[in-house]
């Protein structure tokens, strides 16, 4: 293989690795963004923060999540399209980060979190990053807030 090749291939893999890592910052610093608004809101209307689909964040009051994660106040729930288990307008706020695009109706898990909380707080995958449109078990990208199905198979 030629030199000039070799070098065009490893310059496309760094520009590829430079990508994802701005894309890791960016899903880092939506959700922080996300989560102080929620604190805030919350706080202001002396209700707790839910944060529904956890991951291995416990930033919330009560964190939920589809399997066991071992963070601090933690509930196991039922996936969407599932009704979230708690009692209408009982939390000031919900941060919901990077859940809809991997659900069946983003639509009626949007409605069900507003059930729950005073203000729903969302982050979603920007659409101008590849992981966004080719992350297998995504199924909507969102673009201005309009959700898109993926097809897939």
């Amino acid at each position: 293989m030629k030199l000039s090749r070799l070098l065009l291939l490893g310059a496309l893999s760094l520009a590829a690795s430079f990508w994802v890592h701005i894309e890791n910052l960016t899903k880092i610093a939506q959700r922080r963004s996300m989560i102080k608004k929620a604190r805030t809101y919350a706080a202001s209307v002396g209700k707790p923060v839910l944060n529904y689909g956890c991951e291995n964040t416990g930033f919330g009051d009560v964190n939920v999540d589809i399997v066991n994660r071992d963070v601090p106040n933690f509930r196991l729930i039922k996936p969407s399209p599932s009704p979230i288990p708690f009692p209408p307008k009982c939390f000031g706020a919900v941060v919901c980060s990077h859940v809809m695009e991997h659900v069946p109706d983003p639509v009626a898990l949007q409605r069900d979190l507003e059930r729950v909380a005073d203000r729903v707080f969302t982050v979603v995958p920007n659409p101008i990053f590849l992981w966004t449109w080719f992350w297998p078990d995504h199924r909507w990208v969102f673009i201005r807030g309009r959700a898109f199905r993926l097809k897939r198979g």
